[in-house]
């Protein structure tokens, strides 16, 4: 009998597009469940390739009846990009510590150095938005940021000012959100304390 093992850790991320396409039996495509006669529409919510809860109806993935199929998942195509209620503090701090034009985080390899030490030596602490000063000048690109205001539950704005000194607020769309988190380089995630190899932010 082989001896226990201990675990060093467990990591948790999230599945990449690819991989949930890859992984989903069916593509979900319509949002009705059951026909005139009863029976679950192909690609509807009640496909038979995502399990059976019917007496009588085999899944067909496992061919196995109700009770014994464990289940399968799918997956529905969204037409655009939408924000996950669940991240937007995360959204939030990303947008407030990354260039707005090149993505990178808005402090110099010193400034970071100076925060959470060298690379080789780094604790694995974690840079915070307090870290970043608000409304700074890209030391990077030279872009300067503007503010981002959030509103509960998903909205996010950048904040400008019109000819007259006015205040004016930009929404940012889900669409834009995700192309600003795009830009983002995996080095910088790391310094944000995500791990890009297992998630990343778009």
């Amino acid at each position: 009998m082989p001896s226990p093992k201990r675990i060093g850790k467990i990591e948790f991320g999230l599945l990449s597009p690819k991989e949930i396409r890859q992984m989903s039996v069916r593509k979900i495509i319509w949002a009705d469940t059951y026909d005139d006669d009863g029976f679950p529409y192909p690609q509807g919510l009640m496909d038979l390739h995502l399990g059976v809860i019917d007496p009588g109806l085999r899944c067909k993935t496992c061919s196995q009846k109700s009770g014994e199929c464990p289940g399968h998942f799918g997956h529905i195509e969204l037409a655009k990009p939408v924000i996950h209620v669940g991240y937007t503090r995360l959204i939030r701090k990303l947008l407030r510590v990354t260039c707005r034009e090149c993505g990178r985080l808005l402090l110099s390899p010193e400034e970071i150095e100076k925060i959470i030490g060298p690379e080789d030596e780094s604790s694995g602490d974690a840079l915070s938005e307090k870290d970043v000063k608000k409304e700074r000048i890209c030391p990077h690109c030279g872009e300067q940021q503007l503010k981002i205001n959030f509103e509960k539950p998903t909205t996010f704005a950048e904040v400008t000012t019109d000819d007259r000194g006015k205040k004016v607020e930009n929404k940012l769309t889900p669409a834009d959100i995700r192309a600003r988190l795009e830009k983002v380089p995996d080095d910088d995630l790391i310094h944000l304390g995500i791990e890009p190899s297992v998630a990343r932010p778009e």
